[in-house]
């Protein structure tokens, strides 16, 4: 099955159009959401929150990556010039990662067109995650995020997942992050 879209932002202007390319401007998708927020495409303003996050998190590295989409679990999709090619990749703050996908018009079109797309952003999980936390879907602006990020040893189980703000949900993981990057392993770290 393929996603359907199931809300539209009020806000619909697209983000750096001229970075984005007519990729996503032809398929009118800013602000859009599919699957109840198993993805969402940004607009102007959440993917300048998002650049902003990203900034916090990665410093200059951040500089090279332009968000244009989000999943449910407040990961952000981001194009990209890697080697001279023009890539996507996944940027979470939970795990401090940022993976390369493939080309950008190609991941898009998989996110949009490709019934894998749903096994692929682990809609099942985040039925399960949403009958757990007694939720129906996702604002716009939130994500389903780990109370304890994975570079912290937090686990990937719906125990550790909670309803987070998207920009709050970023910051809070990049100054934890910059905080402890620099200790040395097995150091105890406190939460709260």
């Amino acid at each position: 099955m393929s996603l359907t879209l199931t809300a539209t932002d009020a806000d619909t202007r697209p983000y750096e159009a001229t970075l984005l390319d007519g990729v996503l401007s032809e398929r009118n998708v800013a602000g859009a959401t599919f699957n109840n927020g198993l993805l969402r495409f940004h607009n102007a303003a959440s993917a300048e929150l998002a650049q902003q996050n990203l900034y916090e998190f990665f410093g200059d590295r951040a500089s090279e990556l332009t968000p244009f989409a989000f999943d449910w679990r407040g990961r952000h999709f981001c194009r990209v010039q890697l080697d001279g090619e023009d890539m996507a990749l996944r940027a979470d703050s939970a795990f401090n990662e940022a993976s390369p996908l493939t080309d950008y018009a190609g991941t898009v079109a998989f996110l949009l067109d490709d019934p894998g797309a749903v096994e692929f952003l682990e809609e099942a999980v985040m039925q399960e995650a949403f009958a757990a936390l007694q939720i129906f879907g996702l604002r716009f602006t939130d994500c389903i995020g780990l109370k304890v990020p994975a570079f912290l040893g937090g686990e990937e189980t719906i125990a550790n997942m909670e309803v987070n703000d998207m920009d709050v949900y970023w910051s809070f993981n990049a100054q934890v992050y910059n905080q402890v990057k620099d200790t040395p392993p097995g150091t105890p770290i406190r939460l709260g």
